[in-house]
């Protein structure tokens, strides 16, 4: 009875062990090659096998980029291992993403000191949203503005078309499919326009219903300069007034359009139609400059309506404002036909520097999509060119994309086109063309589910986002519940590591104070001082500057 009520008292502690790795001949292998069972004697691990399972082998290579949080040791990270896999540094702002990113890049900048490195052969590309990466060692890095380079429109694909304007599925899609069709047709062949010009005139003449006046105010700008006397001749009898032709010039006009079309094709105009879509089906999606996709939008337009479509340019209204929007912001810039700023781009591409840096601060987000997704492709084609011929390699590359929600997103309920598909090709067949990504992001719920759930690799600072945090529970399989539930409440410069390349999921400390002045909060209690107050801090920081005995 005694000892029953005293065993109230007995202290008694439970806990869970999960193995996680083994150390084999002195060196710690991640996973079990067999599973221990119950009543397996158990030991405590020692400082030993500690270092063991975070220090490599002194003739590995590898970076650092912290201290444990809870002891006084700094884990080694295999270069090999964090550079081959796909990798996420996710964290709320101000939580330590950037710092963490330069971090990792001067420790690879670092090893330029070693003998047996040739660090010119490193080759990160990086995309930078705010401006935060320009300070990497000089002598690496090859930094250049978006503004100040050009790429050739001619060099577009259907898939940066999409994500460039990001038309509708059911309706803009083929409307612009078409005109990139209709644009690349009228470049080696220009006097087309005039015949199609005549045949949507005649095709607007004969079905559409509208006003009168308004319809003969299209059918004069359509033929506007067109090199036909006897329909010009007729024009001249086309009422202003009631908008019909006089005496028998209607069929006059009729019959001169259809003239100049056999002219100009040798088709009948009952076939000029089906002539005018075989020969579409033979053309590539491709446009020489944004002036000639709008003459071929308008035209495919006008082929619409002469068929009775009279909705059409309604539906299409905000993918025509979207390719207003891309002449009048980047026909300069971006997509400026000089050729100066062509080479600069070229010579970007064939960049050498262990570092190239693009500054995208004044992009917006669709067209910092198209970039990424170009830069991407072209180097993957290049990476594919490459090992078809040669059956190899000869550099890998490691893509930096900064704010990745912006433009590497899931794709919304309402839009069934998937616009990041460059990405998850990437993310599936990268590694086998020496092509790795890593995404920098402050809302990982936001993120492509498909590229972010091939990452292998995860550093993770403070997220308190209940939906960031379930769609990290969902993505990363390394994490439990404790291990998700402290993240919310880490320390800013505090992270936690897991995935294939890390001995263990372990909290580390990241080193980085130095690199992490550029992307500091700017504090009032800093920015309101006055200006004579400011100097005094800068000279005497210990001295409490509203002394009143001090300020005389």
């Amino acid at each position: 009875m005694i000892e029953d009520e005293k065993s109230k008292f007995i202290e008694k502690a439970f806990f869970e062990a999960a193995p996680v790795g083994e150390i084999i001949l002195d060196k710690f292998e991640y996973g079990l090659s067999s599973f221990p069972i119950i009543g397996e004697e158990a030991s405590l691990t020692n400082q030993t096998d500690i270092n063991k399972i975070f220090r490599l082998l002194d003739d590995e290579l590898y970076i650092t980029l912290g201290k444990l949080t809870t002891q006084k040791l700094i884990p080694s990270i295999s270069l090999d291992g964090i550079l081959t896999n796909h990798m996420s540094i996710l964290g709320n702002t101000g939580s330590g993403k950037s710092t963490t990113i330069r971090k990792l890049l001067n420790e690879v900048a670092n090893l330029r000191d070693n003998p047996e490195i040739d660090i010119s052969k490193a080759n990160f590309i990086i995309f930078d949203v705010h401006n935060e990466y320009s300070e990497l060692p000089q002598d690496l890095t090859y930094v250049e503005k978006v503004s100040d380079i050009s790429i050739s429109i001619d060099s577009l694909i259907l898939d940066d078309w999409l994500n460039l304007l990001q038309p509708s599925e059911a309706t803009q899609k083929p409307v612009l499919l078409n005109a990139l069709k209709l644009a690349n047709h009228l470049e080696t062949n220009s006097s087309d326009v005039w015949w199609i010009r005549a045949f949507c005139a005649l095709e607007l003449f004969k079905n559409q219903s509208t006003d009168a006046v308004p319809k003969r105010a299209k059918i004069i700008g359509l033929l506007e300069g067109i090199d036909s006397k006897e329909i010009n001749d007729c024009l001249e009898h086309y009422n202003p007034q009631f908008g019909n032709f006089s005496g028998e010039y209607d069929k006059t006009f009729r019959d001169s359009i259809k003239d100049y079309i056999k002219e100009q094709t040798n088709y009948d105009y009952e076939e000029i139609h089906p002539y005018l879509i075989s020969c579409l089906e033979e053309t590539d999606c491709k446009a020489f400059s944004i002036k000639d996709l709008k003459l071929a939008m308008d035209l495919v337009l006008l082929l619409e309506e002469s068929k009775g479509n009279n909705q059409i340019r309604t539906f299409c209204s905000t993918l025509m404002t979207r390719i207003d929007n891309l002449e009048a912001t980047y026909s300069n810039n971006l997509f400026s036909e000089n050729i100066d700023r062509q080479e600069k781009m070229k010579k970007m591409l064939e960049s050498n520097h262990t570092f190239t840096l693009f500054d995208c601060s004044f992009m917006e987000d669709d067209v910092l999509l198209f970039f990424t997704s170009y830069i991407l492709r072209n180097i993957f084609n290049e990476q594919y060119k490459q090992k078809q011929e040669k059956g190899r390699i000869n550099k890998s590359y490691n893509f930096i994309f900064d704010e990745a929600h912006k433009y590497i997103s899931e794709k919304n309920e309402d839009n069934i086109v998937d616009y990041s598909k460059m990405f998850q090709t990437i993310a599936k067949e990268g590694r086998k063309f020496g092509i790795f990504l890593t995404l920098s992001s402050q809302r990982p719920g936001e993120l492509s589910k498909t590229v972010l759930s091939q990452c292998n690799n995860f550093i993770l600072h403070r997220i308190r986002n209940n939906i960031d945090l379930d769609q990290m529970r969902k993505s990363i399989p390394y994490l439990n519940d404790s291990q998700l539930h402290r993240l919310s409440y880490l320390r800013k410069g505090v992270a936690l590591i897991v995935g294939d390349s890390f001995a263990l999921p372990m909290e580390i400390n990241i080193d980085g104070e130095q690199y992490g002045e550029i992307s500091k909060t700017f504090l009032p209690s800093e920015l309101w001082k006055k200006e004579e107050m400011k100097t005094l801090s800068t000279r005497y920081p210990k001295v409490k500057q509203y002394d009143p005995e001090f300020v005389k």
